[in-house]
């Protein structure tokens, strides 16, 4: 069969970009079917304007609310999916949530695993995804078997004098693990530069720990196929083919 795959994986967000990487090793031939495009790297990447205002990346799309108005759902369909455009800010679930948890509006069950189950694949993750941090800061922190990769990402000036004022009242302020290229101690050779435009932005230098970067290191062995859409036999629609090539 001229296209035949071992593995298709349906988004190529946090979830079937990690997973593609993860299986890339394996030497299976690797279907990735996303329903965007590549993000395009351009001037625009970093205009507040274009991103926010005009939303030059979302989806134009029409939703509808539980009254049947139009909504627009202010999200990307894109390669890499939303991890394009978040803050990298990289938390692990704290152990008691996948237990069952008991809110004001109702019961959210226990998961299916624990965290200790998953805390090996978390320290995978935070390897794969370059986080900063710094272990024991923050109280909140479920255990872990490992250091984060990478020291914690200095505070800009201003929030490191709130750290220090909150610190003086009692209160225990840490450092944001955050999953980006960033080398402080040779800031010329280190991808990241601190732009200020990184939540909510697609990153122009590509030095955020997104899901599309993770998937260029698994190109030789999976191939993406964008603008595919996933359709029942009922809604299916007629429409130019998918297009698939190498990943990028």
């Amino acid at each position: 069969m001229a296209n035949a795959y071992d593995v298709i994986v349906i988004g190529s967000g946090a979830g079937g970009g990690t997973l593609v990487h993860a299986l890339a090793p394996t030497g299976k031939r690797i279907l990735l079917l996303e329903r965007g495009d590549y993000v395009r790297r351009e001037k625009e990447n970093w205009d507040s304007r274009a991103v926010n205002l005009e939303g030059r990346y979302q989806t134009k799309e029409i939703w509808k609310d539980t009254r049947g108005r139009d909504l627009h759902p202010h999200t990307n369909y894109a390669v890499g999916g939303n991890t394009k455009f978040y803050g990298a800010a990289l938390f692990r679930l704290r152990k008691e949530d996948f237990g069952e948890l008991r809110h004001h509006g109702g019961v959210s069950p226990a998961w299916p695993i624990t965290y200790d189950e998953l805390e090996p694949y978390y320290t995978r993750a935070e390897r794969m995804y370059h986080v900063h941090g710094q272990r024991g800061e923050d109280p909140t922190d479920p255990f872990a078997s490992a250091p984060y990769p990478h020291p914690a990402v200095s505070h800009e000036p201003r929030l490191a004098h709130l750290a220090e004022d909150f610190q003086r009242s009692g209160l225990k302020p840490f450092h944001t693990p955050l999953g980006i290229q960033i080398d402080e101690r040779n800031p010329n050779r280190s991808a990241c530069i601190r732009c200020g435009t990184c939540d909510g932005f697609p990153c122009l230098v590509r030095a955020k720990s997104d899901a599309q970067v993770k998937d260029a290191e698994a190109s030789a062995r999976a191939t993406a196929a964008t603008d595919a859409l996933i359709a029942s036999a009922k809604t299916a629609k007629k429409g130019a083919p998918p297009k698939a090539a190498p990943m990028q």
